[in-house]
Order: structure tokens, then C-alpha cells, then sequence
């Protein structure tokens, strides 16, 4: 009789992928049965395009949680991209200055995120969450707490909202960017020198240090790099909107961070895979549509993340006290 190799059941993340491919295969299977709709071309593609969005800033999370880090602004990050980048557009600006200046902003987010962490030492929890509110008040502020609609921009693309709601081959565009985001994310990852030292930093830092990383400008570095993917998602839900609204991105953070955990990476940093990642934002993707379809509140879907999350970190928790 063969032997079933189990080191390949050992492998970092495979449980975890499993678990999301069995979960996946419930989901649909009960929403199918439970309501017809569920299976229609337009709620499939609907499930795709609120996927796509959360997958992109999944991704810099997973990037930010690997290295050991937290990052709780990147919803009102996505506020403030979309306002100004609205504002511009609304007022004349070219397309592509109006979208550099939004991409700009996140660069400005990730640098004070960084700089508070690496050189004022401010634990990465307390300083994205005073992030979270002071660019969600800057977002409410700037614009009167009043969205700004776009009309009669000038094209770079065969209009700014093709980016948003345009289709390419059959497919959204917003799933194509989330593919391209997600190719992008997994080499930087797993094939580049920055992807080995940011999960040695998460690993052990005080082993990275000794061993030659410089801590402060990979964390800086990092921090730059989900609030700029980030405020991309700014641009690409403006472009979807047709508008610009401070309330916009509420609770993506918690949902990116859900997703992450339940991808199997480890609060304590060092581990995670993004394609995990993506499977998670899926599985939430479709027990958010499920819930909508029976007719249920957005209070049951809170609900529902709020169970995903403890569950995650729990599990979490148990594989760091079995490590130890």
C-alpha cells in the first residue's frame, strides 16, 4: 500500500488553504439551495466587484501583518484618496494629475505611520488608530462632510469610471487589478530580497537586526507601501461611485485584517501567505452576498465577521501557545 505523505499537510499555509476550500464549497452550496439568486451572472459579478476592492487592501495587509505590523487607517485612507481625488476631478484637473495627487496621500499616510513607529517608537495599534481618526476627520473636513460627484472629466482612459466599472474581456476590471495586485504583492513576497527580510523582521526582529536589516527603513518602507495600494483603492471605489465621500471605507480595516488572519497569517508577524489571503476575502465576499440574499441586516453581517475574526485569532493564539 502507498504511504500518504502528511509533510505536505505540514506545509505553511496548506491547512489553512484547505479550510478556505472546504468553507468556500459550503458557502455556495448552502446559498444556492437557500436562495436562487445567489448563482445569476449579476450577483456573481456583484460578489467579484466588492471582493476585489477588500483583496487589494488585504493584500497590503498581509504585507504590513507579515512584518510584524498593524495598520488600522487604511479605511479612512480610502475616504481621503477618493475625496480629493473627486475634488480635483470635479474642478477640472486632468485625470492622471488627479490621480497621482490621490496616490500621494498615501504616500503621506505611510510616511507619518512610519516615522511614528520606527523613530517615535509609538506601538503600531495606537498610532493607526489615531491615523484612522485624524484622516477620517481630515476626509469630513475637506469636503463638509458632503460628497463631491465627478462629471465631465477629461479622459486619459475612455472615462475615469471605466477603471471602476469597466469590463475587459468579459471580466470587471476591478477583478483584473485585483489579479495584478495580488501577482505583484506575491513576488515582492516570496521571490525579492525586501519579501525575505520583511518576514524575517516579523519573525524575529532582534535576529533581523543582527543580522544586517536595517529595521527602520524596511518598516518605513512597508508602511509606504500598503497606505499607496491602499489609496489606490481610493481612486478605483471614487471611479466606481462616480463620487468622492468622506464616509466611504468604513470597516475595511477590520475586514482586510479578518481576512488576513483567517488566511492563516500570525498577529505576531512572520507568517502568512497572500494567496490565503485572497481565498479568505472570497469566503468573506460570499458570506457577506449570502446573508444579504436571505433578506438579513447589515447588523447580522457584522455579526458574522465579528465570529470570523474571533474565531481567527483564537486559532491564531492556539498555534502560538502549541509553537511555544
Amino acid at each position: 500500500m502507498a504511504k500518504v505523505n502528511l509533510e505536505w499537510f505540514k506545509s505553511d499555509g496548506v491547512i489553512e488553504k484547505l479550510g478556505l476550500f472546504v468553507s468556500l464549497v459550503l458557502l455556495v452550496t448552502i446559498f444556492s439551495i437557500m436562495t436562487p439568486a445567489f448563482l445569476t451572472k449579476s450577483n456573481l459579478t456583484n460578489i467579484a466587484l466588492n471582493s476585489s476592492l477588500i483583496g487589494i487592501v488585504a493584500s497590503g495587509m498581509t504585507v504590513v501583518i507579515i512584518s510584524g505590523g498593524f495598520d488600522l487607517s487604511v479605511g479612512s485612507n480610502v475616504a481621503l484618496t477618493g475625496v480629493v481625488v473627486a475634488s480635483l476631478l470635479k474642478n477640472g484637473v486632468p485625470q492622471l494629475p488627479a490621480v497621482l495627487a490621490g496616490l500621494c496621500v498615501g504616500v503621506l499616510i505611510g510616511v507619518i505611520n512610519g516615522l511614528s513607529i520606527t523613530k517615535l517608537r509609538i506601538n503600531p495599534f495606537i498610532t493607526t488608530l489615531a491615523m484612522m481618526t485624524i484622516v477620517r476627520a481630515v476626509a469630513q473636513i475637506y469636503t463638509g462632510g458632503v460628497s463631491y460627484g465627478i462629471f465631465d472629466t477629461r479622459p486619459v482612459f475612455p472615462d475615469f469610471g471605466f477603471l471602476g466599472r469597466g469590463i475587459l474581456f468579459q471580466i470587471p476590471v476591478l477583478v483584473w487589478l485585483l489579479i495584478l495586485f495580488a501577482i505583484v504583492v506575491y513576488i515582492l513576497l516570496n521571490k525579492t530580497v525586501l519579501g525575505r527580510e520583511i518576514y524575517a523582521i516579523g519573525g524575529n526582529e532582534e535576529a533581523a537586526k543582527v543580522s544586517g536589516i536595517n529595521i527602520e527603513k524596511r518598516k518605513l518602507t512597508v508602511y509606504i507601501m500598503v497606505a499607496v495600494i491602499t489609496s489606490f483603492v481610493g481612486v478605483l471605489l471614487a471611479s466606481r461611485l462616480a463620487s468622492g465621500s468622506p464616509h466611504v471605507g468604513q470597516g475595511y480595516e477590520f475586514q482586510a485584517i479578518t481576512a488576513v488572519i483567517l488566511g492563516g497569517a500570525s498577529l505576531s508577524g512572520g507568517k502568512g501567505k497572500l494567496e490565503n489571503t485572497i481565498l479568505a476575502v472570497i469566503v468573506i465576499g460570499i458570506l457577506d452576498n449570502g446573508i444579504t440574499l436571505l433578506g438579513l441586516s447589515v447588523y447580522h453581517q457584522n455579526f458574522a465577521r465579528g465570529v470570523l475574526l474571533l474565531i481567527s485569532v483564537g486559532i491564531d493564539q492556539l498555534r502560538r501557545m502549541r509553537a511555544d
